[in-house]
């Protein structure tokens, strides 16, 4: 694999095996398994290889079924489902010592002109201009390395049982928009069973704090991808609690550039399950 100017696009990019084959490799954040979206943003990566250069994601379902191992590669089996005339469908398998640990489902088409409508909402700039003057935004951010985060202080949230935080990639990225989908699928896994503990006064900032109190995992995961953007730009990510109960936590996402255009949508269940005191 060659190496780009970005860390980032290095870690995404998948080492091709054979035909339809690819292999990535895993990082350990300090989690104790591998981070959901990583696998997410490797197996949209691993799909754009099979693509013609004219067509782009526009939805991903996936689900998480085992815990990856960050100790090992990821290998994933890449299914040409369909190439139509604008539409071109693939499933994603990731495996890991032999067993299925994820798999994802994406439609990529043709750019293509139409009726074009968003709900416009500005998204705090002020609260992201005040953090550059003081320091490079980067609290609470177990991605550091390749993201800068601002997450905004709860007095400042502009709406009720929300997480929202500016990001963007901290390295350049290529104008290739496939890389600008696969970075923000990396990053769109922050925040949103977070969102899920807020009604329940478990937001802890704190991850290690957090994950004393509640075992967190993602079950599934969606984003839909409406307009272009740069994800080495900044980005208003918000998520919002939708439901808590069964042991599961459902919240839906939005994610703006700083004009106020809706650039992607998102939403992920997870188990939400509180953990026994010994």
């Amino acid at each position: 694999m060659s190496k780009s100017s970005s860390p980032l696009l290095d870690f995404l990019n998948c080492e091709t095996l054979d035909l339809n084959l690819y292999r990535g490799q895993s990082r350990d954040f300090k989690t104790g398994q591998v981070y959901g979206g990583q696998v997410l943003g490797q197996a949209i990566k691993a799909a754009y290889n099979t693509l013609p250069e004219d067509r782009f994601i526009h939805s991903a379902h996936a689900y998480f079924l085992l815990r990856g191992d960050v100790d090992a590669p990821i290998i994933y089996e890449v299914d040409r489902s369909l190439d139509g005339g604008s539409f071109s469908s693939r499933r994603v398998v990731a495996i890991q010592h032999g067993r299925q640990i994820f798999h994802l489902s994406a439609s990529f088409q043709k750019p293509e002109e139409g009726l074009d409508f968003y709900r416009k909402w500005v998204p705090p700039v002020d609260a992201l201009h005040e953090a550059l003057e003081q320091t490079v935004p980067l609290d609470h951010n177990f991605q550091n390395e390749y993201f800068d985060v601002h997450y905004l202080p709860s007095e400042k949230v502009t709406r009720e049982d929300c997480v929202q935080y500016w990001m963007k990639a901290k390295h350049p990225l290529p104008d290739d928009l496939a890389c600008h989908h696969s970075v923000l699928a990396y990053i769109s896994d922050m925040g949103l069973l977070q969102a899920t503990l807020i009604p329940h006064k478990l937001d802890e900032p704190d991850l290690q704090k957090r994950h004393e109190k509640v075992l967190l995992a993602t079950i599934d995961h969606a984003i839909w991808f409406h307009r272009p953007f740069r994800a080495d730009d900044w980005l208003f990510y918000e998520c919002r609690v939708q439901s808590t109960g069964n042991g599961r936590g459902l919240a839906h996402g939005r994610i703006h550039d700083q004009s106020g255009a809706l650039v992607a949508s998102t939403s992920q269940e997870g188990l939400l399950r509180l953990r026994r005191l010994k």
